[in-house]
């Protein structure tokens, strides 16, 4: 059965023994970050936290909610995480031929995948109160980071956003994850890239001379913040994904003060408009690569309402130096990402992305059966690839090796790559392809035997050995 919203998701990991309560008062300025990020540097990403009692607000803030494995696989009802690979390509097997820059339509066409489209209720969430006059900062949105928000003295963040936005006409709907930034009680920041489903929704809500209405979502199925996370094809339907995700349609219901629809469940509505040329510095911000991200120009909103439930429970994130909560998160689109490029490049048989590497588009990518010259093929059709577009390294294995670990897939790379034509670089962008694939050389690895490894594991107990 699908998750509905954020408490029940809570109580799911509480039953399992995943979530830690923090019971004394915290600090949303720092305090609540430090302490998260001393938890997600444990193993397996630590338990998600509750903390009860942040200073200077009524409402609790649970961090780390997404922070394993296991608890990524709970948030989508799937046992495993492989079943998520299995599942969408099954469904782009009713594809004959997929074509990357119509792939949105591709996917939207076919009944197996538009059978999840939301259902429309005609009224705004009733679980929901209204705040008035609208105050954002009666909220213990945190501050991460010292250096955060220095360029205009605001520090805090709302960091799991599901940022819903439109066209002019309220067609082709979308909901990004962006950074929101608090400005004042009834202001916020919100850094959109050039590209991006909300940054194309701006342009055309200029063009044609119109407030853009924005609404943030907090909380609500999870399905719906990873379908936000994603970075999906074209303008597919985040919400028709993330029923695919649950493998239930989503239940949406319209804003109060805006002409856009929202799923059910949220634990906390923003509503408000951008107007075009509204423009306020946002930044700098700790950021997924472990530095800060420069401050820069960011749209500014303009708030006119909020809705929350009377105890809502405000989720957020910490980014930074890995391993981190996001790390586990993007393990999902790995899985995601692997059945497009089974359908698009066959010869790709996995993709992981180390921790270390995971944002700057970097993946190690095993191939059946390398030939010389493929990596250098494969390579330039992957840079083409949105999802690769910006990879500062892809690094090509042979099917079969171990590839999960950074250090062993470094040690592959340093030991096999003998040719100059086994490092491959984009001249035009920096980019560069390793082909550690060893099909060029014919050194043998050494490696144990099957028989004598099956015999030591078998003995292991006898030898006394940790």
């Amino acid at each position: 059965m699908p998750i509905h919203n954020l408490r029940e998701f809570i109580t799911l990991l509480e039953s399992d023994g995943d979530l830690a309560r923090i019971s004394v008062p915290v600090d949303p300025i720092l305090e609540i970050a430090a302490i998260t990020n001393a938890v997600c540097k444990q193993p397996n990403g630590g338990t998600a936290l509750l903390f009860e009692q942040p200073d200077g607000g009524d409402f609790p803030v649970v961090t780390n909610l997404f922070g394993s494995t296991q608890r990524v696989c709970r948030a989508l009802g799937i046992p495993d995480l492989n079943e998520l690979t299995l599942r969408l390509s099954t469904l782009l097997e009713q594809i004959p031929e997929l074509d990357v820059t119509s792939l949105d339509r591709q996917i939207t066409a076919l009944p197996a995948f538009s059978r999840f489209c939301p259902l429309a209720a005609p009224e705004p969430d009733q679980t929901l109160i209204q705040m008035n006059p609208p105050d954002l900062s009666r909220f213990p949105f945190l501050q991460n980071w010292p250096g955060d928000g220095e360029a205009s003295g605001n520090g805090r963040y709302i960091t799991l956003p599901q940022v819903f936005t439109a066209d002019p006409a309220g067609h082709t709907p979308n909901c990004g994850m962006y950074r929101v930034q608090l400005r004042s009680k009834k202001e916020v920041a919100i850094q959109w890239k050039t590209g991006s489903g909300a940054a194309r929704h701006a342009e055309l809500h200029r063009l044609a001379g119109k407030p853009m209405p924005v609404a943030i979502v907090l909380g609500g199925d999870p399905a719906t913040l990873f379908s936000a996370l994603i970075p999906l094809p074209g303008d597919l339907d985040e919400l028709t994904f993330a029923g695919f995700l649950r493998c239930a349609p989503l239940t949406t219901v319209p804003c109060r003060s805006v002409p856009l629809r929202v799923p059910t469940g949220a634990e906390m509505i923003i509503e408000g408009y951008v107007e075009s040329g509204d423009i306020a510095m946002e930044g700098p911000f700790g950021n997924h690569t472990g530095f800060y991200a420069p401050a820069a120009p960011a749209a500014l909103m303009r708030v006119t309402a909020i809705s929350h439930r009377p105890d809502a429970i405000i989720p957020a994130t910490l980014v930074g130096p890995p391993p981190m909560e996001d790390c586990w998160i993007a393990q999902a689109w790995e899985r995601l990402l692997l059945a497009f490029l089974k359908k698009l490049v066959p010869v790709v048989t996995d993709i992981r992305f180390p921790f270390e590497w995971i944002f700057h588009q970097s993946a190690i990518i095993s191939l059946d059966n390398p030939q010389p010259d493929m990596v250098r093929n494969i390579s330039a059709r992957l840079w083409e690839l949105p999802w690769f577009a910006s990879a500062r390294i892809l690094l090509f294995v042979a099917a079969g090796e171990e590839k999960s670990s950074l250090s062993h897939a470094a040690w592959r790379a340093i030991n096999t790559t003998d040719s100059p034509d086994d490092i491959i670089r984009d001249g035009a962008t920096g980019r560069i392809a390793i082909d550690a694939t060893g099909c060029r050389q014919t050194r043998t690895e050494v490696k144990t035997s099957h028989e004598i490894a099956d015999l030591v594991a078998y003995r292991w107990k006898e030898y006394r050995l940790p």
